[in-house]
């Protein structure tokens, strides 16, 4: 999003984005200007040694603990993250570890909310997005500006995105862009036209009445985050069928509970086995650990834990009927499930 409004607002950025954008049909290209945006990895904490010249932080949250080891060492990275930012450093407050680093480091501060208790935000936000509507798959929020004395309102955006995750990310890369010269009109115009990087909400198509959605979406907020957004649609599908598989099993043995309520907004939760993603197993850790969760916390939510990939096209072929999202996610070969079910539909006809 910062770089299609940096191009837009004809400052020739360099970039570098773990995935492909769908506008440019790449992720990365060098153009030789002073202004180059990289999505930054802690995975290894190589975050650490970019020499940054700003950053925006929209969350913190668990995960690489095979480098890390524990949520505090997170936390303090991306205090030293911060801290290393020799210029504007904008973080989203409506994340209460980016609340807590902004408050310490005195950042530029965000957020937006859907005026309910799980999006809340913060009164002393300096950029706000406010008065948000979703509308097939799109959002439309005003933005304003909170200085010392006033709240300046800046204007209108529209995004061809849809949940309050993807507000929040449009706004944050809004901010930052003013701050390097972008006007806002620049950055409205440009997020407009945003058409969103590869797997995240990959619309594979409807077939036969079905529609085929894959999310890179593993981690717990990140689901929840998803999920909710497929509840933005104003026609809404008669079900909601998520299709989840873990990813790494260090990663499942401890953060396996924290799936416990990541699947609320869906009518039908399929977990599959573990993605070792080059992991090695551990007795015990499989993926019927995330099941046990889910219906722990959730007794009346329909959970089916269907380890093997074959079973789980044949489940998911005589499950599925017409008005039905199918939405998988996770960071490994499901990503092909949306082509493999299709086919099979296809096949069968």
């Amino acid at each position: 999003m910062l770089t299609t409004i940096l191009i837009e607002a004809k400052l020739n950025p360099s970039y570098l984005i773990g995935g492909d954008v769908n506008d440019f049909g790449r992720g990365a290209s060098w153009t030789g200007s002073n202004l180059f945006v990289v999505e930054a990895d802690e995975s290894d904490s190589t975050h650490l040694r970019l020499p940054l010249m700003g950053a925006i932080l929209t969350n913190v949250d668990i995960d690489h603990l095979d480098n890390f080891q524990t949520f505090d060492a997170i936390r303090e990275s991306f205090k030293e993250f911060i801290s290393k930012v020799k210029g504007p450093h904008v973080l989203c407050v409506d994340d209460p570890y980016c609340a807590e680093i902004a408050q310490r480091f005195g950042s530029i501060t965000y957020s937006a909310s859907l005026g309910d208790s799980k999006t809340e935000s913060p009164v002393n936000a300096d950029f706000v997005a406010s008065e948000i509507t979703f509308n097939n798959g799109a959002a439309q929020f005003k933005v304003s500006q909170n200085t010392a004395t006033q709240t300046v309102p800046l204007g209108i955006v529209n995004i061809q995105l849809r949940g309050i995750h993807n507000v929040r990310n449009a706004l944050g890369a809004l901010v930052m862009a003013i701050n390097l010269g972008a006007s806002f009109t620049q950055a409205a115009t440009a997020l407009a036209k945003f058409g969103g990087v590869a797997r995240r909400f990959d619309n594979h198509g409807t077939h036969r009445g079905i529609t085929y959605v894959d999310d890179y979406a593993h981690l717990p907020n990140e689901i929840s985050a998803v999920l909710a957004g497929a509840r933005d649609e104003s026609d809404s599908w008669s079900r909601v069928v998520a299709v989840f598989q873990p990813n790494r099993f260090n990663r499942m043995s401890v953060i396996s509970h924290l799936y416990a309520n990541s699947f609320s907004d869906a009518d039908l939760v399929v977990v599959t086995d573990i993605y070792a993603s080059g992991t090695a197993a551990i007795a015990g850790v499989t993926g019927e650990l995330v099941v046990n969760a889910i219906r722990s916390a959730h007794p009346n939510l329909k959970v089916i834990y269907q380890p093997k990939r074959s079973d789980l096209i044949e489940f998911l072929d005589g499950e599925l009927k017409s008005g039905d999202l199918c939405i998988s996610m996770g960071c490994g070969d499901i990503a092909m499930l949306p082509s493999e079910l299709i086919s099979r539909k296809l096949t069968s006809q």
